[in-house]
């Protein structure tokens, strides 16, 4: 294989996503809710520092949303298996369950409290960025593993409680929070510029400022999203899932079907 590969994008995309797995076995090993996110985002870091050192940080920024998706691929996968522990190793895993479990069962979600969702919004960005900037984007990937993990942890319940599994694998993921986890992943990205370019590693400021306002934009949009279709949302996913089972943290009384209405 060409040494040229080893410098090229394929390969720090490769290498964010074995990142993901790693870092996340590595975490879950350490049956540790502090260790898990810990480790997932320092091999996370690792592989974004490399590429932005090889291949400037738009590439850094997708590297890390390989990291993002490996990680969200088998933390559902272990976590579908391991109720009991994902609970005890998760933080906020069953707080934000149940809070999820009652827009669910209520219909009523952040639409009826636009402000307060609102500044819930803001004041977690804003502690997300400072991360970013203070840390060339350490933190901020240590709390996201956070958040992605306790967000998995949910969508790992749902497909145990699905009655209809194919509902649950479009919905169980809000469009909204898809949008929110990329913009993030770019916001962090053009936030560790700074204290990247101090310490000497290259700086193409086009492409951060590109990052930065797609991240800004993508924040916004995911407002809109989730004040515009969580009502809808959650009536459509309700019914495809026993939230009986899902507040139980058990699987779906009956037979499942991958039926898609």
């Amino acid at each position: 294989m060409p040494n040229a590969w080893f410098v090229s994008p394929p390969y720090f995309l490769a290498l964010g996503f074995l990142s993901g797995v790693v870092g996340f076995r590595m975490g879950w090993r350490a049956k540790s809710r502090a260790w898990l996110p810990i480790v997932q985002g320092v091999l996370g870091w690792g592989a974004f520092a490399l590429a932005w050192m090889f291949v400037g940080p738009a590439w850094a920024a997708a590297t890390a949303g390989a990291w993002v998706l490996s990680s969200t691929l088998v933390s559902i996968y272990v976590f579908s298996g391991h109720p009991k522990e994902a609970d005890e190793r998760v933080m906020r895993a069953a707080e934000y369950r149940s809070n999820m479990l009652d827009w669910l069962s209520t219909g009523r979600g952040p639409e009826s409290k636009p402000l307060a969702t609102t500044i819930a919004h803001l004041r977690e960005l804003i502690w997300y960025v400072a991360a970013a900037v203070a840390t060339a984007n350490l933190a901020s990937l240590v709390m996201g593993a956070v958040l992605l993990n306790y967000m998995n942890a949910y969508v790992a319940t749902l497909l145990r409680a699905a009655r209809r599994t194919g509902t649950v694998l479009l919905l169980g993921w809000n469009v909204w929070s898809v949008v929110r986890v990329a913009a993030y992943v770019v916001l962090g990205a053009a936030a560790a510029a700074p204290l990247l370019s101090w310490g000497g590693w290259p700086r193409d400021g086009a492409a951060v400022t590109r990052l930065a306002m797609a991240g800004a934009v993508g924040v916004v949009v995911d407002l809109l999203l989730k004040l515009a279709l969580s009502r809808a949302a959650g009536r459509a996913l309700a019914p495809a899932v026993d939230l009986e089972a899902a507040r139980a943290n058990r699987s779906a009384e009956g037979s499942l079907t991958l039926d898609l209405s």
